[in-house]
């Protein structure tokens, strides 16, 4: 019985002891590479969804030129894509990215919101954003000029 009983207890357990002391965003991996940001643009009402996949403490070098808004940044020297706040950067390499998606949910018996997306070479998505309904699509013609990747806009749906 008591190996029955260490077996199961293990599967529900934290394989690694995780540091309570520190805030979520202090337990997120530091990025260790160069960051040379090339362009970059500000986003309104917005921050970093906090999915654990491409997800990194902002660097240093983005926090320079942080202005409380969610950044939008492009480092092509090291083919890098970045979507940053003030604690955390979701970090992509840029020849990896298909295109951006941008699907509102209008209001119905909940409320509403937008939804900015990443989709990737090898067909997965990754969420970026979320904010209020159309919050993003006032920025997808700047998003394409400064990506030079599309942005398409997925139909919109109620929230019931």
């Amino acid at each position: 019985m008591k190996p029955f009983i260490k077996i199961i207890s293990n599967l529900f357990s934290p394989k690694e002891k995780v540091d309570l002391t520190k805030t979520p965003e202090e337990r997120l991996p530091g990025y260790n590479g160069k960051v040379e940001v090339d362009k970059y643009m500000e986003i309104d009402h917005a921050g970093v969804k906090n999915y654990e996949d491409y997800l990194f403490r902002t660097p240093d070098e983005i926090l320079k030129i942080f202005n409380n808004k969610m950044l939008l940044w492009v480092d092509q020297k090291n083919n890098l894509l970045g979507f940053s706040d003030s604690k955390r950067s979701k970090l992509f390499i840029l020849t990896d990215i298909k295109g951006f998606e941008i699907q509102n949910m209008l209001p119905a018996k909940g409320p509403g919101g937008s939804f900015l997306s990443v989709c990737l070479s090898n067909g997965r998505f990754s969420e970026i954003s979320e904010a209020g309904v159309y919050t993003f699509d006032k920025y997808a013609d700047d998003l394409s000029k400064i990506t030079g990747i599309a942005v398409t806009f997925a139909p919109e749906y109620y929230n019931c």
